[in-house]
């Protein structure tokens, strides 16, 4: 009797939950209708900002009618994680704008990551964080990413971190530009590298041991294992040997791996002046924003 009553309920609920899922089609059916027949399967603005009962489900219902979009507005919707994963079946979708959405997580950062032509993306106002951001390690043609932080200067470490990442993209936080310290990212670039650092002094000779690590440890200095720290004014520049040597056992010799080209892209994309000769850089900081 019991497990009789059991099925009773487990079928009236899924006779229910159907019936509801008739409904919400039928619903958006009717709400959207004229609207969907004129849709084109390739849109340059595809405007949904404000329609303040739009979900999951109806977003849905209308991005099955697109293939592409240039601008995809979004804004002040009531979607979630969910819509985003739907927008990983497009051809390209050029800019995402879909700030106060606050359903919007860091769990939809690996669905972000996943969509194709993306240049822009503006998620201020939702759940989506440093954190999430961070995950969007395919996306280095992203231009512009605009987003929300309660405190800039407590996630620092990590804008340098999203810097290295997309170096060819601009901040806006909090809907102001936000700009990293040259030098700062220079320093967080290459201090976990397996390369060795001196420092030239101004009027000293260049006579110091080679070091294993190199720091920033305050605004306007530099620091390295044997020297320092030191006042960037007081610095000529910067030596780095791009020669790693890993050890690989007693009974052979050291292997040799030569990072120049790394080092080279780096000092190119920071604009800062340097000379070469062989494997070892002497590099000029310059301090300034990027």
């Amino acid at each position: 009797m019991f497990s009789t009553t059991v099925c009773i309920i487990f079928y009236i609920g899924r006779i229910n939950q159907n019936l509801q899922m008739s409904k919400n089609k039928k619903y958006w059916k009717r709400r959207f209708g004229n609207f969907v027949d004129n849709i084109e399967p390739y849109q340059h603005h595809f405007d949904l900002r404000r329609i303040d009962d739009l979900d999951d489900e109806g977003f849905a219902y209308l991005i099955e009618h697109v293939k592409g979009v240039n601008m995809l507005d979004l804004n002040e919707t009531e979607i979630t994680d969910k819509s985003i994963s739907l927008l990983t079946g497009l051809e390209y979708v050029t800019e995402l704008r879909a700030k106060e959405n606050y359903g919007l997580t860091d769990d939809c950062a690996d669905d972000l990551n996943k969509i194709k032509g993306l240049e822009l993306l503006h998620v201020r106002s939702t759940g989506i964080t440093i954190d999430g951001l961070l995950k969007l390690k395919d996306q280095h043609q992203l231009k512009k990413i605009l987003f929300s932080a309660d405190d800039v200067e407590a996630i620092k470490e990590k804008l340098l971190q999203l810097k290295t990442i997309l170096p060819n993209c601009e901040l806006l936080i909090n809907a102001k530009p936000y700009h990293v310290d040259a030098v700062e990212l220079f320093v967080y670039s290459i201090n976990k590298k397996p390369y060795t650092y001196r420092l030239k002094i101004k009027n000293e000779p260049l006579d110091a041991e080679w070091s294993n690590w190199l720091i920033h440890p305050t605004e306007s200095y530099i620091e390295v294992q044997a020297q320092g720290p030191y006042s960037i004014d007081d610095l000529e520049w910067v030596e780095i040997d791009a020669i790693e040597k890993r050890y690989i056992g007693k009974l052979v010799p050291e292997k040799e791996f030569d990072h120049s080209a790394t080092i080279i892209k780096l000092l190119d994309y920071l604009s800062f002046p340097y000379k070469q000769s062989g494997q070892v850089f002497s590099v000029y900081l310059v301090k300034r924003k990027i």
